[in-house]
């Protein structure tokens, strides 16, 4: 979540650094209209405004949008520079949310492509600093993913998903206290051997038929292309341009103050 951010404020500072901060804030809110229609996610105003959990994933994958609001607006080399980043970023962002074991192979990728991304940055964007979660990615990731063979196995989403399995079958293994409950079904789990990640892939159904699926698709009402209309109300559609804005003024203040520190340094420098 803190490096996808940061990837984000740094098309800001991209901005600034070749237009000056005038253009900043128009552009933050042209990045993050830019989220909301071309990514469809939006900040979570109860998490501080910002992205979070699969909103992040899905603006890792979809990072090329991001790049096409610089392309003309910045220095080429830059422009590549930072598409560059957000390919890398995709990479990692894809071993580092899996929760499952990875091969010793992937691991060598993982590290390699941390130490590559990390200290790409600060060669092409040198006013950007080394924050906690940067450091994390480029000193100790690798060194967890190695010992431990994964990380996303740790993270919040492999609890979660644990949770929603146990909730599942509570009927079955029902005690006086959920506790008690959960407890008796890694019990028998454990005496079935069945304790595994492959525990948490539901049952997929038999694929209809060609025709029958097509049609299904042709008069479901939930896909986008057959709703017909606006596709969204506009009360929802103006809360989220409004938090848009007022995430893109957060980055914009942020992004503004970190290269007017690195300009002043280097003027500081200079003189």
């Amino acid at each position: 979540m803190g490096v996808t951010t940061r990837l984000l404020r740094l098309a800001v500072e991209l901005r600034i650094s070749c237009r000056g901060r005038a253009v900043g804030l128009p552009y933050a809110y042209e990045l993050a209209e830019t989220l909301r229609t071309s990514v469809r996610v939006s900040p979570a105003p109860y998490h501080g405004g910002v992205f979070i959990g699969r909103a992040c994933h899905a603006i890792a994958e979809g990072g090329d949008a991001v790049c096409r609001t610089l392309l003309g607006l910045v220095p080429e080399r830059d422009h590549v520079a930072y598409k560059r980043l957000w390919a890398l970023w995709r990479k990692l962002v894809r071993t580092l949310n899996r929760a499952v074991d990875v091969s010793h192979a992937e691991v060598r990728d993982f590290r390699s492509c941390t130490d590559l991304s990390v200290r790409y940055l600060k060669l092409c964007f040198p006013w950007v600093s080394i924050s906690p979660k940067l450091h994390i990615l480029f000193r100790h990731a690798a060194d967890f993913l190695s010992r431990f063979g994964s990380i996303g196995i740790y993270g919040e989403q492999s609890i979660e998903a644990w949770h929603r399995f146990c909730n599942q079958n509570a009927a079955k293994f029902s005690a006086a206290t959920e506790a008690d409950g959960c407890a008796n079904l890694v019990r028998a789990m454990a005496i079935a051997r069945d304790a595994s990640d492959a525990s948490l892939v539901r049952t997929k159904r038999r694929p209809a038929k060609d025709v029958a699926r097509l049609a299904r698709k042709a008069t479901d009402r939930r896909l986008r292309v057959n709703r017909g209309g606006a596709d969204e109300c506009r009360a929802p559609r103006e809360k989220a341009i409004r938090e848009g804005r007022q995430w893109a003024q957060s980055i914009f203040s942020e992004g503004d103050r970190t290269f007017a520190t690195f300009s002043a340094r280097l003027v500081r420098g200079g003189s």
